[in-house]
């Protein structure tokens, strides 16, 4: 396959599932937009996480980041607390409504993932995450 066309099928991939999330966190009305979902989904996974670890994630500048973060806070989804490891900064946590919101998200992504390895087998599937990381680690190199 030619490089273009490879990259073809890539963007078109990213640009599907990206709309489609997208689509389906709407349908939901949550009042929040899928790079919010992102952040709560980091700050859910991540212990004793920061504002810093978030940005250095996404790879978006501090004040990005403090936005997003600024209005989770606001609508409770999320609070800050001490961190317990630097004094100088604050950790995040999912409130109780922001961990309903998980709930309703980790349902979309089931499906998502079920409608998009329909009709592949195990062995695709791995060999396609297999190569999508080692794809994304000679870009991060």
């Amino acid at each position: 396959m030619s490089q273009r066309k490879s990259l073809d099928s890539l963007f078109t991939l990213v640009h599907t599932l990206k709309r489609n999330l997208h689509d389906k966190i709407e349908e939901l009305h949550l009042g929040i937009t899928p790079m919010h979902v992102r952040v709560i989904k980091i700050i859910n996974h991540k212990p004793h996480c920061t504002a810093v670890d978030i940005a250095n994630y996404l790879n978006r500048d501090k004040a990005q980041v403090t936005r997003l973060l600024s209005s989770l806070l606001t609508q409770e989804l999320i609070i800050k607390e001490p961190n317990p490891e630097d004094k100088r900064s604050q950790c995040l946590r999912i409130t109780e409504s922001g961990k309903e919101i998980m709930k309703k998200i980790s349902v979309i992504d089931k499906t998502m993932f079920e409608k998009m390895s329909m009709d592949l087998s195990e062995a695709e599937i791995a060999e396609f995450k297999r190569v999508a990381e080692k794809m994304a680690s000679n870009l991060n190199s």
